[in-house]
Order: structure tokens, then sequence, then C-alpha cells
């Protein structure tokens, strides 16, 4: 057994390049290993902005043995009539390189065949390994790539150094002119020289001591605690861990040190403070509790070295964040002299797109989309979704959100509220934006809400009537994430809403503007808006076959939801098998002919077809009423009584019989039967169990 270890030294990687390609390395190692019959540990991997690297532990220095089974002509295409071999059986024992004596003949379903069989060696690792990684080197995905003075290769930044050891000994790797050998090297600003690694087990050791820790979850462990620790000495809290993963790949050796600004700029919107220091500086603020409602006036940041005085280091980044809030300071006093209603109408010359007119007319696309919504979902808040819809969008002109763009909606509800207007007002401006992920909150208010998903199908289907249509690769305008969050808003707050209607609301504000046909537009977008609830089902744990059954139906998201998940609950009772059974067996007759429209009693002959016909009629209307009220669970209960009947119906009953009237009224049964329980799903798309 012995040991690998790769590493690619570099200039410094961007903090997001790191994760992905170690995750990819990982896994082009691990799928490399298990195709060559190479038994191994999972690959451990290290990555800084300086290092790519991963390390496989205890791996036979020779690999397995493969045994093959090639398979050739008939045996009597492959020998003649008098028992030699003819081109074919000589070309295929040519291809295997042996002789034709060596072939053997087996018995197959179609005949004799000539077989070899025969066990291949395992070769040494070690003639194996130098190019699974040369090949992984070329392979590894970036976001960009770039070249330099090497030639003929490309990487995320220059490639210096690598390491390519297996069992001590240096492997054969070369990626452009750069060589693989056993040096790597430390801190660029506390180690110098190179190091030498003669045993891939020291690997770590050799590092931390020449200032590097190169393991991401150790680096991040000691910058949390260094964080908590500095946070506490000064009665406040750490919170923003999604930062602590950008921080841990800038970095190579974390040092926390502590700084502080003036109290007055506390009298901020916190979000401003957040925003400078988080974004801007890369600076974890301090909260004065753990739910974040306050700051305190410290700041930390992680340094890549270990400085001789803290406090120079700290006193130069006070300067820095003291310069940037002073910025934020004078745009928001600035902003405060002029109205939101007034940065609003200088909506009008901001260009939103130039198909589909001025920001200005946008607002007034989807104030018109919103006080229709409004109508239906909270007409005693009509006044406030339309002063929302107007002011919503104010703030992208003010001179804090030019110079902080993430501030967008946050001053918007910031300065309604200092200049009086409704509260629900202000946080609707705000909460419009939200959720902006699958997993964000939603608005508070349906003000918020309907303001919202009105600024949002506006977008959608703007986009789809000029022809920006998202592909698999490119969404710039972000409509899959804007139609899953109407589709949260719809679900999370039970909103009975017909997607299908609010298109045309949203086509019939935009006519004039639209490049395709309205009717085309509207069936792309509800098809879009399908693909993506359909998806928004599995992530809950719905079946696939489940949600086919019911998304071709889809338009009331909350109505398709509870009808996904009335199913799942009783697609196991034993009465369900009939029913998908049943429906798929219709729907195939059906496609190959017409059923009658009337079912005559009178010309139900059969005792089976008649008991089917009467519990079809005893559970129509109330399987009717209780799906047009939405409780899908109790319908669905009422098809339990249908098990039997149906079951003795296919047994007994030849549907296809050759009077024509009596197969009418049979058809028009069964499709009858198909058409009630198509009032939940079609259950022919449903698998059924066992």
């Amino acid at each position: 057994m012995a040991d690998l270890l790769f590493e690619i030294g570099t200039e410094e990687i961007p903090a997001g390049f790191i994760a992905p390609a170690l995750a990819f390395m990982q896994s082009f190692v691990a799928k490399a290993f298990k195709e060559a019959n190479l038994t191994h540990a999972t690959p451990e991997i290290f990555g800084t902005p300086r290092r790519l690297a991963l390390r496989v532990r205890d791996i036979p220095e020779k690999l397995g043995d493969i045994e093959e089974t090639r398979m050739g002509p008939a045996k009597q295409a492959a020998f003649d009539a008098k028992g030699e071999p003819t081109k074919a059986g000589l070309g295929f024992a040519k291809g295997c390189g042996v002789d034709i004596s060596a072939i053997g003949v087996v018995q197959t379903e179609k005949g004799e065949y000539l077989c070899l069989k025969r066990t291949i060696p395992g070769r040494p690792t070690i003639d194996m390994l130098p190019g699974t990684l040369s090949e992984l080197m070329g392979k590894i995905p970036f976001p960009k790539a770039m070249r330099w003075s090497n030639p003929g290769v490309s990487f995320a930044r220059p490639v210096h150094w690598i390491v390519a050891l297996f069992g001590g000994q240096v492997l054969n790797v070369q990626f452009g002119n750069v060589a693989a050998g056993n040096v790597t090297y430390g801190n660029r600003f506390m180690s110098s020289g190179p190091l030498f690694i003669a045993d891939e087990r020291l690997y770590e050791e050799i590092l931390e001591e020449n200032f590097v820790i190169p393991a991401i979850e150790k680096r991040k462990a000691i910058i949390w605690e260094g964080l908590t620790k500095k946070a506490q000495a000064n009665q406040g809290f750490v919170l923003d861990k999604e930062l602590l993963d950008e921080v841990a790949n800038l970095l190579e050796y974390p040092h926390v040190i502590m700084g502080s600004f003036n109290e007055s700029f506390l009298t901020l919107p916190k979000e401003v403070l957040v925003t400078v220091m988080k974004h801007h500086q890369r600076y974890f603020p301090v909260y004065a509790d753990r739910e974040g409602r306050s700051l305190r006036p410290f700041f930390l940041t992680v340094s890549n070295i270990i400085p001789k005085d803290d406090a120079v280091v700290s006193a130069g980044n006070e300067r820095v964040l003291k310069a940037r809030l002073s910025d934020g300071s004078y745009f928001f006093q600035e902003d405060l002299k002029v109205p939101l209603a007034e940065y609003a109408r200088r909506l009008k010359d901001v260009i939103y797109h130039k198909e589909l007119g001025t920001s200005l007319e946008k607002v007034e696309r989807f104030t018109t989309i919103a006080l229709s919504l409004a109508d239906t979902l909270a007409p005693d808040k009509k006044d406030k979704v339309k002063q929302a819809c107007e002011l919503c969008k104010g703030d992208l002109n003010s001179l804090m959100v030019c110079e902080f763009p993430e501030l967008q909606g946050v001053m918007g509800r910031e300065y309604a509220l200092r200049q009086g207007i409704d509260p629900e007002v202000a946080y609707a401006i705000h909460e419009h934006y939200v959720p902006a992920s699958a997993d964000d909150r939603l608005p508070s208010s349906v003000v918020g809400d309907i303001t919202g998903m009105a600024d949002r199908i506006d977008t959608i289907c703007g986009c789809f009537g000029i022809g920006l249509i998202p592909t698999g690769t490119s969404d710039p305008y972000a409509l899959r994430r804007q139609t899953i969050a109407i589709a949260n808003i719809i679900l999370g707050k039970g909103y009975r809403i017909s997607i299908a209607a609010l298109i045309e609301q949203a086509l019939k504000a935009l006519d004039g503007r639209l490049k395709r046909p309205a009717p085309e537009v509207k069936d792309g977008v509800l098809d879009f808006f399908r693909a993506r609830f359909a998806s928004m089902l599995q992530a809950k744990g719905i079946s696939g076959d489940v949600i086919e059954s019911v998304i071709g139906s889809f338009d009331d998201p909350v109505d398709t939801f509870k009808r996904a998940e009335a199913l799942s609950a009783v697609r196991t009772e034993p009465w369900f098998g009939s029913i998908c059974a049943a429906s798929k067996r219709v729907e195939n007759i059906l496609k190959k002919t017409e059923a009658g429209s009337v079912i005559t009693e009178s010309l139900l002959g059969q005792e089976q077809e008649l008991a089917l016909f009467r519990k079809f009629k005893e559970i129509e209307q109330p399987f009717t009423a209780l799906a047009d009220k939405g409780d899908y669970a109790a319908a669905l209960k009422l098809l339990a009584g249908l098990k039997e009947p149906i079951d003795s119906f296919f047994d007994k009953v030849l549907v296809m019989t050759e009077d024509v009237n009596v197969r009418a009224n049979r058809l028009a049964l069964l499709a009858s039967l198909v058409k009630l329980f198509g009032k939940v799903a079609r259950f022919s798309a449903i698998a059924q169990t066992t």
C-alpha cells in the first residue's frame, strides 16, 4: 500500500472557484480509480488561494486483475467446412492479440460462437497515475480560465509548481512546461524557500509549520473560533457564517483582528453598515444580540499573516471603513432631502429595456396588474397596493442605491418610514423583492405579496414577449427564480390564483410591446410555470408519476399541490391500483375508437356493467362536490367502492362487442369514469404499486 499526494500550486485563485474545483478533483479521481479496478479510500481534499490538492491513502501498488470475456463471430463463419480458420476467425484472434488456437467456442441462444476468456494481470499503479492526473489538470472546470506564457494550456490562474508523489516517488506529470516534483511552498509572506516533501502523510504538518492551513474546514474552524472570542470580549456576537466560506478561501493562515468605528454611524440603517462591512470590505459585523437586531461599533477582519502589531493593521482597516461609512452617511442625508415620490417620478428618464420602455412604464404596467390582483386577494388594501407599486422602484434613483445596489428596497423602506409613509406600504417597498431565493422568507403582508408578484409577472411576460426566453445555460433576467418566487408566495400564503389569468393580465398591459403573438407567449409562459412548479413538487417529496398526473391541468398552484398531496396519501391503498389500471386501459381503448356521449341504462345488459354504472352514479355527485370544494382527500376515499365493480367489469364484460350500440354505451360508461377521475388527476400516469 502507498499514498498519493497531488498538489497544483498557482497564483491566487478567486475564492468562489476553489470549492467547485476541489469537488471535481475528488470525484474525478474516485471515478478513475473505480474504472481502473483500484481499491482506495475517499480522496482527501485541500485548498487555499495558492493551491488545489488531494491525497489518497493506502492505495494498492498494483491494479486489480481484470476478467475479460470477448465474443467473436459465429463458429460457422469463423471456420470453413474443413475446419480451417477463415478471415473472420483469424481477424478476431488478431484483434485479441492471440493465436486462433487460444480461442474457445461457447454455446449461445443463437448457436455456437467464438469466445475468448482470459485474466489480464493488473499493471503497476504507478504506471496508471500520471495519465490520470495529467488528464485531471486539463479538465478541472472554472467559471473563467486564463492563458499565460505557458504554451498550450489554460487554468484559473498561472500554475507555478506541481507536487505528484506516490509512495515517495515523483510521478511523471507535466502541465505545459511545469513538471511535477516533490517541492511545495509555504505562506507567501511568512515562509521563504522551497519545502521538500518526502512523505505524503507529512503534507499538512509541513505546510502548517510554514504558516499554511491547507484543510479548508480546519481553517474555517480557526477563523470562527477567533471571531467568536474577539466578539465576546466586546459584548457582541458574530452571525454571518455565509461570509466565512468566502473569507476562508481568501487566505492561507488566518489571524483575526478587531477594529472599531465611531458610534455616530450607528444612526444609519443597520443594513447600510452591514453591506459596507460584509460585501465591500469582507469584514464581520459585531452584533449586539443573537438575533442581529442591532450592531456594536466594532468589526472583525481576518489577516493572512500574523502582524508585528495588530493595532497598526486595525488602524488601517478603520480608516478604510470610516471613509466608506462617511460616504454612506452623506448619501443617506442627501437622499432624505428628496421625497421618495420624486425619485419615483424620475424613473421616466431610466430605460428599463429598449423593447419594453422606461422603468416608469414598467411600474405603470405592474401597478395595473397589482390592482387587479388586489381586487381578488385584498380589496380593502387597494390604495396601499397602488402606493407601494408607485414608490417601490423609486430608491433606484437614490444616491445610496447607485453606490450600493445591494440596498435597493431596503433604502426605499427606510426613506418611506422617515417621510411618514404608511409602515405597511414602506415594508412592502422592501419586501416586494423577497423571496430572493427558494429558501428565502416571504413578504410579511399581502401588500408586499401583490406588489412582488405583479412586478415579477410583468418581467417574465415581457421577456418572453420579446424573445428573451431562458435556455439551459442562460437566464440573464433570472426568470426561473422569479417564477419560483411567485409560486412560493402563492403556496406559502394559500392564495387561490389562476396563473393563466395572471399571465393574460400581464400580456394585456404589455399590448404594443410584444414581438410575438400573445397566445404563443401565454402558452410559453404557462409551460414555463408548469415546469418550475413540477420541480417544486419534486423538492417537496412528491413522486414523479404523481406530479405527471396532476401537472397537465396546472393553473391554480394551491389546487395542484392539494391534489398531489391527496394522491400521495392514498396511492398505497389496495383499491388504488385498480383505478390506475382502469384509467390506463380506458385511455388506450379511447385512442382507437370514439365513445358515446350518453349512457343508456337499458343497454347495460350484463350484471357487471350494471353494477359499475350504479356505483358510478352513487359516487358521481358527492365526488364532484368534494372535488369542486378542494377536499380531494375525502373525494378519493369514495373511489375505494369502485375497485370491485371495475375489476368485475373488465373480467366479465367485452367492451368492444360487435353490437355497435352496446359498444358505444360501454365506452360512454368508461369515458364517464375517466372524466370523473380527471377532476383530481390523470390516473393512467401513476405507476401501479404492488
